[in-house]
């Protein structure tokens, strides 16, 4: 296995040789001669003592033993000088080749950062050979210098950038950044400019408590303060006094954590000149963490330039003259991509139109494939074999063919093999990383959304419709036009995550040309146009086909009535699509026009467009933070071994950990410890309804404080070497090392996306709340996110009322009542009947207290705790059609594994929400109650 200082001793060599042969060649030279010498030397000493071995009789009359001791000595004089003259020119070469290190450095960090992105995506495969070619290529035609510190600087720069450019170009859009962040951060940790505590701070973070007063709870949460004194506490040289200064200039504070680009925004003094760039990423992953994916942006242009936070366009003209006869070219594919036209479009270009050969790989294609290949090597033919990912039964023969190419060899040298596949772990490996790998993605956006619709449609289908004195083509071309905005909408809403769709569904092209057939149907066949036929079909048949999850089906035909909202839609041209009015059907006009139009469009998406708040932008750059951040701290190996001097081992700080969580781990919830009155069994031989809920709550927190208990002192045998570290334990010693929870807890805990340090807090808070229920009696208010399984706290709470008043459980439902009381310590009794609740926080909306509706969220806030909700037990409930139905959720994740009844496991019910819009307007902006936050 390779390793940083064995390859960068390979590479030291490759850059002498070719930028010093004469110096290389000399030290050849002389390792030979030094061998030469060394092994002459210990000849002469096994001849003489093998002469004395066998001398017999006095050893000073032995004449040829004589001779040959003299021999020997003054051979080994002359030998051990020349030794001696030898080593000092090998130490002066050393000396001179050490001058080039800079550059075998650099090579060294750039493969072992490329080395890593198979785990990022299995199609990002390079092999060690690959690289020292593309190395060994940068040294011969990068500008030379005789001056030797230049020529070093041009050297690094050249070999970083281009490097870059062929590895960026077969990477995905969303992994290009992480790969160049990847780059500097290697290139800044290697000459000790990162800390490794701000390396560990910014992936891992971390919280203590603290005995600091928080100078403003509304501007800095908890957690936040927390992270605060964690960040003090980690640097202290850097951010001594941190916290007292934002008490004392908070107002300073308040003003930059609110600004909108905080990352470009000076920090209050002394920090905003006393702290380096990561540093400042340090503060900005504390107080505002979603704008950190600009600022990773940013650092690396600071470092590197800003050609490495640009895509580098990738254009077949530019690529071919990289190609062979023996090396394929891999169009890595992804949803809705295919790099076919552009091919063949090249190809024409080139003059191999003709003899441009194609096959889509599938079931019995294998064999046709390889005859094609064979006939076009000896012919000088091109051939594209697309979509590799579904032959994975015969991926192993094209193995073998393309290897075939290297050993072989190949009749016709214009020979060139295109492959497409999406990515798969079934791809050779060896043809991977010997291949040119170029990525093939649609545009993002609904302007390029638009228009790669209508370039696909065309013209034609455009101008389809001329019956009926034009009434056919008026009702065609602006619902087309609404239709294509659907489409759009409903794919580039998945970028926002959970706010968007619960389940990234894969919405594609056949999606819009099975409804752009419908309506065309609905337009020549009827006088009037059928709508509720025609949102059926498309909503729920066309599109709803594919949606699984009913809050979505809900989302999907809300949107739909944006765009199908009857008659206006053809006959009012005023009629927008959004609020700014940016997005509409152009009056009925020609194809050229309506291109012009999307031409026109924003390059950037507004939310409003999808009818979300603008708070929706501050989700996605969170998601697209939290993925670089996650990608990158999956990429780092485990940290070992020893520290510096006074400094504590990630063992050792593992170890302390652990012991803390097993002083601190609670005992077990006891039974027998429980208040008077409860766990009473009733006449009918059974416990109240609420007691069983809390009992099997119990049981489930006790497994999981077993499994804890345990797992925790095993790890700290396994640190100590009293056990083996197995697998899993492995794998919680990195959980701790990177602030997470557990796997081996995760198996027997509550759904919860907290980091660990959170998340232990949030644990004894839960075991709090069912300690103080079981032996101090039933609560007032109910803490629902403490729950293992609240959709059972619901129905015990319905079966309580059923048997108190004996009315069938099953005509009962819940109304709800929004109290004025904050907090559970705010109610001093239960209400008559139902439960009062607390903790619930809304997420993409507010609740207005003084109005007492529900309301668009405040700049920022991406959700709000919501005050006491009385969950009261009707029966016969009938749900007021004003309110919004308002999904709660375990987790602001929302997704979950559909049970048998046919709802998420991470959905509990719906709970309703006055509010004076139509509740459309909160579905499409997503809103939804949830248990937790995820800090």
């Amino acid at each position: 296995m390779i390793t940083l200082d064995g390859l960068e001793d390979q590479l030291l060599g490759d850059v002498v040789r070719k930028e010093r042969p004469d110096l290389e060649q000399a030290k050849d030279k002389l390792v030979v001669s030094m061998a030469n010498d060394k092994k002459q030397l210990a000849e002469l000493q096994d001849k003489v003592l093998k002469l004395l071995k066998e001398a017999e009789g006095m050893i000073l009359d032995n004449e040829p033993l004589i001779n040959t001791l003299q021999q020997s000595k003054v051979t080994s004089s002359m030998i051990n000088k020349r030794v001696a003259e030898a080593e000092q020119t090998n130490a002066s070469i050393a000396e001179t080749r050490e001058g080039y290190r800079k550059a075998a450095t650099r090579g060294s960090l750039l493969y072992f950062v490329i080395a890593d992105l198979p785990n990022m995506d299995p199609m990002y495969q390079y092999s060690l050979e690959y690289f020292k070619r593309l190395y060994n290529y940068c040294i011969e035609v990068s500008e030379k210098s005789a001056d030797l510190n230049a020529r070093l600087e041009i050297l690094m720069s050249f070999i970083t950038d281009f490097m870059y450019k062929n590895v960026c170009r077969g990477l995905f859009e969303r992994h290009k950044l992480i790969f160049s962040f990847l780059i500097t951060t290697s290139i800044m940790r290697n000459s000790k400019v990162i800390s490794p505590a701000e390396w560990n701070f910014l992936l891992r973070g971390g919280i203590v408590p603290t005995q600091a007063k928080n100078p403003d709870p509304a501007l800095i949460s908890a957690v936040q303060w927390e992270t605060c004194q964690f960040l003090q506490d980690a640097m202290p040289d850097t951010f001594a006094g941190f916290m007292d200064h934002i008490g004392e200039k908070l107002k300073e504070w308040k003003v930059w954590a609110t600004s909108e680009s905080p990352q470009d925004t000076t920090l209050p003094e002394p920090w905003g000149g006393g702290l380096n760039t990561f540093q400042t990423m340090c503060v900005l992953k504390i107080f505002r963490q979603e704008k950190l994916v600009f600022s990773t942006e940013k650092y690396v242009s600071e470092k590197l330039g800003k050609a490495f936070t640009e895509s580098p366009p990738i254009i077949l003209a530019d690529v071919f003259p990289d190609t062979s006869a023996n090396t394929p070219v891999i169009f890595v594919l992804s949803t809705g991509s295919d790099p076919t036209g552009s091919l063949i479009k090249f190809a024409e270009e080139r003059g191999y139109l003709n003899k441009f050969q194609s096959i889509s790989l599938g079931q019995g294609q294998g064999p046709v494939a390889e005859r094609l290949i064979g006939q076009s090597t000896k012919k000088g033919e091109w051939v594209c074999l697309m979509n590799c990912h579904l032959a994975t039964s015969w991926m192993g023969s094209l193995e073998k063919i393309v290897d075939g190419f290297s050993t072989q060899g190949v009749e016709d040298e214009n020979f060139r093999l295109w492959l497409t596949s999406k990515p798969s772990s079934a791809f050779p490996v060896a043809v991977l990383q010997n291949g040119i790998k170029l990525t093939n993605e649609p545009p993002r956006g609904m302007r390029a959304n638009l228009i790669g619709t209508f370039t696909t449609l065309g013209q034609e289908e455009w101008d389809c419709m001329t019956e009926r004195d034009g009434r056919d083509e008026k009702y065609w071309r602006k619902l087309l036009v609404g239709l294509a905005f659907f489409h759009a909408v409903v794919q580039e809403r998945r970028k926002y995550g959970p706010l968007g769709w619960n389940i990234r569904y894969e919405f594609n092209t056949s999606d819009i040309l099975a409804a752009k057939e419908v309506l065309k149907m609905f337009c020549r066949n009827f006088e009037n146009m059928p709508w509720n036929a025609l949102i059926y079909i498309t909503g729920h048949v066309n599109y709803g086909g594919r949606v699984t999850d009913d809050q979505d089906r809900r989302c999907l035909m809300s949107i739909l009535d944006t765009y199908y909202a009857g008659e206006k839609v053809v006959n009012d041209d005023g009629y927008k699509f959004s609020e700014s009015g940016t997005y509409y059907t152009p009056p009925n006009g020609s194809y050229s026009a309506l291109m012009s139009y999307f031409d026109n469009l924003p390059m950037v998406d507004n939310p409003e467009v999808f009818g979300m708040h603008d708070n929706a932008n501050i989700s996605f750059q969170l998601q697209e933070t939290q993925a670089i951040y996650e990608i990158v701290l999956g990429l780092q190996p485990r940290v070992g071994g020893g520290g510096g001097e006074g400094e504590k081992t990630p063992e050792d700080i593992v170890d302390d950990l652990a012991g803390m969580f097993v002083e601190e781990m609670p005992e077990k919830l006891d039974i027998e410890k429980a208040a008077p009155g409860m766990f009473e069994v009733m006449p009918n031989g059974a416990y109240r309804s609420l007691d069983t809920v809390l009992m099997q709550e119990m049981d489930r927190f006790n497994k999981l404080i077993r499994t804890m208990g345990s797992t925790l002192v095993e790890l700290r045998k396994a640190i100590k070497g009293l056990v083996v570290m197995s697998a899993d334990l492995e794998s919680m010693f990195l959980a701790f090392q990177n602030n997470q929870v557990p796997g081996l807890w995760l198996k027997v805990a509550y759904p919860c996306l907290k980091p660990l340090a959170s998340w232990i807090k949030d644990f004894h808070r839960r075991i709090d709340f069912f300690r103080s229920w079981c032996e101090k009696g039933q609560p007032a208010a109910f803490w629902l996110p403490g729950f293992y399984y609240p959709q059972g706290f619901m129905t015990g709470a319905l079966q309580t009322h059923a048997r108190r008043y004996q009315v069938p459980i099953d005509t009962l439902n819940f109304s709800f009542i929004i109290k004025t009381v904050e907090g559970a310590e705010d109610v001093d009794h239960g209400p008559e009947d139902g439960v009062y609740i607390s903790g619930l926080f809304l997420e993409a909306a507010r609740w207005d207290r003084r109005q007492k509706k529900l309301k668009p969220s405040n700049p920022g806030e991406m959700m709000s705790l919501m005050p006491i909700i009385h969950f009261n037990c009707i029966q016969n409930a009938v749900m007021n059609p004003a309110d919004y139905q308002a999904p709660l959720y375990k987790t602001n994740l929302r997704a979950g594994v559909l049970n048998t009844t046919g709802q998420s496991t991470n959905y509990i019910l719906d709970v309703g929400i006055p509010t004076d819009e139509n509740p459309r307007t909160w579905v499409l902006m997503g809103t939804a109650l949830c248990t937790m936050t995820n800090d």
